[in-house]
């Protein structure tokens, strides 16, 4: 079953907030203000592998959430590093169903 439900404590209590979850203490959560979009992503940084994308910010080009880091930004919806193509940070796929958010995790 590799979609799993994510309790209620772990989704994000504010709206453009960054949120480690409780359930997977690696994975950093986001919610859009705008869409509502549930955003998940490994708590890794691609470019140093220090686990510290909590540092990030949350900026918005055009319509699409990008977390930026440093000198790189990252687009929330596939990961990619819009600096340097060759890297990508790790994304969760999410979704709703049933009044519960999920995540798509295929090894659990």
């Amino acid at each position: 079953m590799p979609w799993i439900p994510l309790p209620p404590a772990d989704l994000p209590s504010l709206p453009n907030h960054l949120q480690l979850s409780q359930t997977f203490p690696d994975l950093l959560l986001y919610q859009d203000p705008y869409s509502h979009r549930l955003y998940a992503m490994h708590n890794r940084n691609p470019l140093n592998l220090a686990e510290a994308l909590m540092d990030g910010v949350v900026v918005h080009l055009g319509e699409h959430p990008v977390l930026a880091i440093a000198d790189a930004h990252f687009a929330l919806a596939t990961g990619d590093c819009l600096e340097l193509p060759a890297m990508a940070l790790p994304v969760v796929p999410t979704r709703r169903w049933q009044q519960q958010m999920e995540i798509y995790l295929p090894s659990h």
